[in-house]
């Protein structure tokens, strides 16, 4: 009797501990506990369950465990399954809070039993999958946005893991391939290439470097059919700042192919042409050379014959024949200009280019004092600048001086006070030298016949000339890289202005021509 009495003290203070250590177990998780008899009701919660259900301890015992949360069938067949089969793992559920508020949980739960091994109830635990929730659907939504930036763009798009395969692509690849997004992704890149080895070569590029741009590639698609296109790729990395892959994107560049086609074929139908049209002109200039040349003699018999029928015959002649006779003397002058004209322009053509770095202000020089016997007896204001060095053919130039200044001489005869004005200018960085004069001028409707041979805007018997004078420039400043042009107005006098080549010093300020007035 005594030794009972003694027994069960110790045993209620046995089952007392055993109890306050199982408290203390339950409120030591941070995630909610509950047992749950075999009928589903809840016989124990710990602190975190009250928290995530808004309810007291007291509250939740007794009741139906599937009563707190938002699917009661699905919790209800979860630990229907636990005391089926002994325990489960990872149940997603989600509590419904007395708030209404909603938390997703992962219930991982088994069953404990008595003394005898009999199962009375189950223990569950659940994890707060919260911020696991949130970070997929984080993700979900950046997947999503991925999908359509890839999507939004018409340009084939790849993305090209370490090992060359391919991880994902959009439907422009897929159309540029006729293959599927399926069939493509996990296979080698450079697959569907006409060069894999060059396609090779560019995503090794990419990884090695960071990134490839304007990469020339040919996409060969399933039916045969050939794509061209440039390649930009760069690498993109993980949180780590690891190199996780590549992103690739193909511009098409078949229409610029074709245009490039044409260009060249346009190209070397010109460059036939030009070569064509030099050949035609050497044999022009040849031909001219040689025409120039074999007329002189004849020229030379008409002039010397005429002179002597004029010297020696005259004074037996009637009026009329001395007349005719002088009009064969003035023919054959004018024939013998025009012929040494065509020569020069002749040479011009057939000679190389002798360059060197001359002053055009001494160039300048030198041809006004050749021009001296024209200018005798004529009253002309000279202005002028210092003129640069340029490199030049010093023998041509000095021929386009003494053209132009000619032309200039000629066309201001008929004026009481001529001025002739010699000059350089800057335009869009380069040098224009013109020369200008207060002459008779022209109408810029015909500016388009002053450059032509043999064209002329006045009459023989207003002003001598052969026509190809203004030629001959043009020719000679085309020979270096320049171009020549007019600018006049009928009786306000004309102004011709050419460009050279790189100008070694620049324009300087306005002097006396050499010379000063004649």
């Amino acid at each position: 009797m005594s030794t009972d009495t003694t027994e069960r003290p110790l045993a209620d203070e046995a089952a007392r501990r055993a109890g306050a250590y199982n408290r203390s177990l339950l409120e030591a998780s941070l995630d909610p506990l509950v047992t749950i008899a075999p009928d589903g009701k809840i016989t124990d919660v710990n602190n975190a369950t009250e928290k995530a259900t808004g309810l007291s301890r007291q509250q939740l015992i007794g009741t139906d465990f599937s009563d707190y949360f938002t699917d009661p069938e699905k919790a209800r067949a979860g630990y229907e399954q636990v005391f089926r089969e002994g325990l489960i793992k990872d149940y997603e559920l989600d509590i419904r809070h007395s708030d209404g508020r909603v938390t997703p949980v992962l219930y991982n739960a088994s069953v404990y039993r008595d003394e005898a091994g009999a199962v009375i109830g189950v223990f569950a635990a659940a994890r707060d999958i919260s911020e696991r929730k949130r970070a997929v659907e984080a993700a979900r939504q950046a997947a999503a946005y991925n999908r359509s930036l890839l999507e939004a763009s018409l340009d084939p798009l790849v993305t090209i893991a370490p090992d060359g395969k391919i991880t994902d692509v959009n439907n422009a690849t897929e159309k540029a391939t006729g293959l599927s997004r399926q069939q493509l992704i996990g296979t080698d890149f450079a697959d569907y290439f006409t060069g894999p080895e060059k396609a090779r070569a560019g995503y090794e590029q990419a990884f090695r470097e960071g990134l490839v741009q304007d990469y020339e590639l040919e996409i060969r698609r399933r039916d045969g059919r050939v794509t061209p296109v440039l390649y930009n790729a760069a690498v993109y990395r993980d949180e780590a700042g690891a190199v996780i892959g590549v992103f690739a994107a193909a511009r098409d560049i078949s229409e610029r192919k074709r245009t490039e086609g044409e260009i060249r074929k346009l190209n070397e139908g010109l460059e036939r042409r030009a070569a064509e049209l030099q050949a035609a002109n050497r044999e022009l200039e040849a031909f001219t050379y040689s025409v120039s040349h074999d007329l002189r003699s004849p020229l030379r018999h008409i002039d010397g014959f005429s002179k002597l029928l004029f010297e020696e015959y005259s004074v037996n002649l009637p009026e009329g024949a001395r007349r005719y006779l002088s009009r064969i003397r003035d023919a054959t002058r004018r024939m013998g200009m025009m012929v040494d004209d065509l020569l020069n322009l002749a040479r011009v053509g057939r000679k190389g280019l002798s360059m060197q770095l001359t002053g055009l202000s001494s160039l300048l020089e030198e041809a006004l004092g050749d021009l001296q016997p024209e200018i005798v007896g004529r009253e002309i204001e000279w202005r002028s600048e210092k003129l640069p060095f340029v490199e030049c053919d010093s023998a041509l130039m000095k021929q386009v001086f003494a053209n132009l200044l000619s032309n200039a001489v000629k066309f201001t005869r008929l004026q009481e006070h001529a001025v002739i004005e010699v000059g350089a200018t800057t335009q869009d960085g380069r040098a224009v030298f013109f020369v200008r004069d207060n002459g008779v001028g022209f109408s810029m409707k015909y500016v388009d016949k002053l450059f032509g041979v043999f064209q002329r805007l006045h009459r023989p018997e207003d002003f001598e000339g052969t026509g190809v004078g203004l030629a001959t420039v043009q020719r000679i400043v085309h020979k270096h890289g320049g171009r020549v042009w007019a600018e006049g107005e009928l009786n306000k006098g004309a102004t011709f202005y050419f460009t050279l080549g790189a100008v070694e010093s620049p324009p300087g300020e306005i002097n006396s021509l050499p010379g000063g007035a004649a």
